[in-house]
């Protein structure tokens, strides 16, 4: 028989070890009363905390612990926004969050440890001052949940203040057509220079390029639909709608990625709906790290050929308005805050220009 050691915590052997684990009734939101049972502690201070979190998870109490509120976000989080954007959330909340506070009831989380914690990640300099920002962003909206569903009466990560700034560092990383030209000319398979030339040459997001089917490419004129995007979930990766309606565009393509499409498209075989790539994004974000490194140019992101992309653009003199609509953002204000500092000598045309009316 196991012997009790708490209310409601019992203890029992296994494999030689003395384990524990917690059963109790506990009424459920529709009024039933459910049986509750889990094991596999060892600590019986750890299944009793189970129990305490699991009735203060359901009460929606200011006592229960971060980490239960976190629970009870995630789970409403993830009927409001895309499956990506979830796991994103979860694993920010699981790396960061959970760690610096997850035992720590929330009458008793206080703006001074959240301050305490965000210095400690200032100092180890291991995280950029966008990615601090974003945490910053997550964190508010965990405690603006605690504070509308279950009575937490203000939020301490407000009252803490911001870590970082969502505008990136003027060091952004982007390489130049010269650049390019070495990295697509090194020796990629077939695939990998049709893969990295759209991404280079369109500026579109790495999911957009990889679902890409061969529908979605007018040769004849020289246009690329993108119209959805390759998001990984849960359950593996899976196509869906684009990031947001304005990132539903048609981009006009060079004749020289034209080129490289068709002799893809016929390699292949594709046709209609046939997506026209089988990499995975790490194996492409693999291939390109190490060809850099190995051609002496600078190692960037998948991502950072977006980046390329809108400095070439910019570079050409194209309108900030046209800039938006090829990578589509959101909206303009989102394009400027991005890359207005790829125009450093742009104020002082103007300046000149205003001059010539004085």
């Amino acid at each position: 028989m196991p012997k009790t050691r708490t209310p409601h915590v019992y203890s029992y052997e296994k494999d030689g070890s003395t384990l524990y684990y917690v059963t109790f009734y506990c009424k459920q939101w529709d009024g039933t009363n459910k049986k509750i049972k889990k094991m596999g502690f060892t600590r019986q201070a750890d299944a009793a905390r189970y129990e305490q979190d699991y009735r203060d998870r359901l009460a929606g109490s200011p006592a229960m612990t971060f980490a239960a509120l976190c629970d009870r976000f995630l789970d409403d989080y993830r009927h409001h926004v895309r499956e990506s954007t979830y796991m994103t959330r979860r694993t920010y909340i699981t790396t960061h969050f959970i760690p610096a506070f997850g035992s720590v009831p929330l009458s008793e989380l206080t703006p001074v440890m959240i301050r305490e914690w965000q210095n400690r990640l200032i100092d180890e300099k291991k995280l950029r001052p966008s990615t601090r920002a974003t945490l910053h962003g997550i964190l508010v909206t965990i405690l603006n949940f605690a504070c509308k569903y279950f009575g937490l009466s203000q939020n301490p990560a407000v009252i803490a203040g911001g870590m970082g700034s969502l505008k990136p560092a003027y060091d952004m990383r982007y390489w130049t057509r010269e650049q390019f030209a070495r990295f697509i000319l090194s020796g990629l398979t077939p695939e990998y220079v049709a893969i990295f030339s759209t991404l280079f040459w369109t500026g579109c997001r790495s999911g957009e390029c990889l679902a890409l089917t061969a529908g979605d490419i007018d040769l004849g004129h020289g246009i690329v639909d993108i119209n959805k995007t390759l998001t990984r979930t849960e359950h593996g990766c899976t196509i869906g709608p684009p990031k947001t309606r304005n990132s539903r565009r048609k981009v006009s393509i060079p004749r020289p990625l034209v080129m490289i499409l068709a002799d893809w498209i016929r390699r292949t075989d594709a046709r209609n709906n046939d997506r026209l790539f089988t990499k995975k994004r790490d194996d492409c974000l693999d291939i390109l790290k190490r060809r850099a490194k190995k051609l002496g140019l600078p190692v960037i992101r998948l991502h950072d050929l977006r980046h390329s992309h809108a400095s070439m653009l910019i570079n050409l003199g194209t309108p900030p308005k046209v800039v938006q609509e090829r990578l589509g953002h959101a909206s303009i204000q989102m394009t400027l805050d991005l890359y207005s500092h790829l125009y450093p000598d742009k104020q002082k045309d103007v300046a000149e220009r205003l001059s010539e009316y004085f």
